[in-house]
């Protein structure tokens, strides 16, 4: 399916969006780990604001190493 986004009043601009497996991950540009906001279901929500400026998302580990358990090691 396709997802959108409603602006509320006062935005204007997306800045970042991602599509991926589930559960995503974010990080801030110092590395640091930004906890996202629970997703709600809505096709057409506004969406939560994130609590701080979000510089990368990626989805799990496993997922970006064939789908199957992550090596010893690596952890997601």
């Amino acid at each position: 399916g396709v997802r959108c986004h409603r602006f509320l009043k006062g935005e204007d601009a997306l800045v970042l969006a991602w599509v991926g497996t589930a559960p995503a991950r974010a990080a801030a540009d110092s590395g640091a780990p930004v906890e996202l906001p629970p997703a709600t279901g809505r096709r057409d929500g506004s969406g939560v604001p994130a609590p701080q400026p979000i510089a990368a998302v990626a989805g799990p580990v496993a997922a970006r190493l064939g789908g199957g358990p992550a090596p010893a090691g690596v952890e997601g």
